[in-house]
């Protein structure tokens, strides 16, 4: 048992993908990393999570219980719905993965909570929807964050996040923890360097991403070749965006890579690249450290948080600079390597134990405030209720095959629901 509760917690994660899903990204590593070790130090995990092509709608693994459902959109009322009645009966507390979308909690959710922002999406919905995306981000994460949630304690995973929280959603800068995101040391680490110059993006294809700078940035540095590795919805544009300046036989698109594919692209690459305008921290540019590869990225968000400039990467004001500054240091050999030695070295700092731990301490603490406070009656409707909406999932229409007969009142949870009075 972790130090971090002094008894085992059963948490509830509420998130639009888990880490499975193809478009997982950074969110998804994030929850992996800090599931794995909850259940190490003897918790009980219960994800509710969008369900995707080929996916199981329930998966049980000892102590961790994955319910799929509904798609990107429909994971939130469909979510909000099941739980309601009763579909997870007995959590101690919940952890919100808010990635532009809230699950609006306090409205329904009686079981504490901890929202996790990883960034503010306003940007993402304005360049992916213009002025319906505007629209968008005030309803769908401004207004709800800024009146609903107001009184929560919030979670993200940089200073500068934290900043934008308090200042674009009005919540108290003392309501919200910054912890950083981890690394997995000993997944990664150096590697054999590709002889000529290799230049990495490494993430979800989606507009905001601006992975089009990423090719200003290999036209202006003819020697190089440029490795994309991920996927999303910006596939097909990008593409053709590839084609139409005549890059073809300079850019390798690997789409969704395996881990150990990953770790050696990581390996040989000379520079990993992010061009995004937006950035809660970039978990890659940690992934790369660990493999002593500098990156070099846009001076925005958390990014400077996360590379150290002139230490152990380079940072970039806008376009031109981010290809002055890869030119640089592709074509600076003794920088280069001194960078990648500091970028490993500072890898080591950042331990996911220790960002599991720090999160579970505010888990922890909220099911214990919540526990000290006179009850006001049952969270949810009786688990035989719950019960009775097991087919609402396949009237949805939305994809996702009908979860099995009985998911919801597993045995297991019900035992516990009455056990625990709640």
């Amino acid at each position: 048992m972790s130090a971090a509760a002094d008894r085992p917690l059963h948490i509830l994660v509420l998130t639009d993908r888990e880490w499975k899903h193809p478009q997982a990204g950074g969110t998804g590593t994030n929850l992996h990393a800090q599931v794995k070790r909850w259940l190490d130090w003897g918790h009980r995990v219960t994800i509710i999570a969008s369900w995707y092509d080929g996916a199981d709608v329930l998966e049980r693994d000892g102590a961790l219980t994955v319910h799929r459902m509904g798609g990107r959109s429909t994971v939130f009322p469909r979510t909000i719905w099941k739980q309601w009645r009763g579909l997870v009966p007995d959590p101690d507390v919940v952890l919100e993965v808010v990635n532009g979308i809230t699950f609006l909690t306090p409205l329904w959710l009686r079981t504490p909570c901890v929202p996790l922002v990883h960034h503010v999406h306003r940007e993402h919905y304005a360049e992916e929807l213009g002025t319906l995306g505007k629209v968008a981000a005030v309803v769908l994460e401004t207004v709800p964050l800024r009146y609903l949630y107001r009184r929560s304690r919030f979670l993200t995973v940089s200073r500068a996040t934290a900043g934008e929280i308090a200042s674009r959603h009005g919540i108290p800068l003392d309501q919200i923890q910054v912890e950083y995101n981890g690394v997995e040391m000993a997944d990664f680490g150096p590697g054999e360097r590709a002889a000529g110059p290799e230049l990495l993006y490494l993430g979800r294809l989606k507009r905001y991403k601006h992975i089009e700078v990423v090719l200003g940035v290999l036209e202006a540095i003819p020697e190089a070749m440029l490795h994309i590795a991920g996927d999303g919805d910006h596939r097909p544009a990008l593409e053709a965006e590839v084609a139409a300046r005549g890059l073809a036989d300079r850019v390798v698109m690997h789409g969704f890579v395996s881990e150990s594919r990953k770790r050696e692209l990581l390996q040989r690459a000379w520079v990993n690249l992010t061009a995004s305008a937006v950035e809660g921290w970039v978990l890659t540019v940690l992934e790369a450290a660990a493999c002593a590869t500098p990156s070099v990225a846009l001076r925005v968000g958390g990014v400077p948080e996360s590379i150290e400039d002139g230490r152990t990467g380079l940072l970039a004001d806008d376009a031109a600079g981010l290809a002055e500054q890869t030119a640089r240091l592709v074509r600076d050999g003794e920088l280069r390597e001194r960078l990648g030695s500091a970028a490993l070295e500072r890898a080591r700092e950042f331990s996911w134990d220790r960002t599991a731990g720090k999160t579970l301490v505010m888990l922890a603490e909220a099911a214990g405030a919540a526990a000290r406070r006179p009850r006001r009656g049952r969270r949810f409707a009786r688990p035989a209720v719950a019960a009775e909406g097991a087919g609402d999932d396949a009237a949805a229409g939305d994809g996702a095959p009908a979860e099995p007969a009985g998911a919801e009142a597993h045995p297991e949870e019900v035992g516990a629901e009455r056990g625990g009075g709640r």
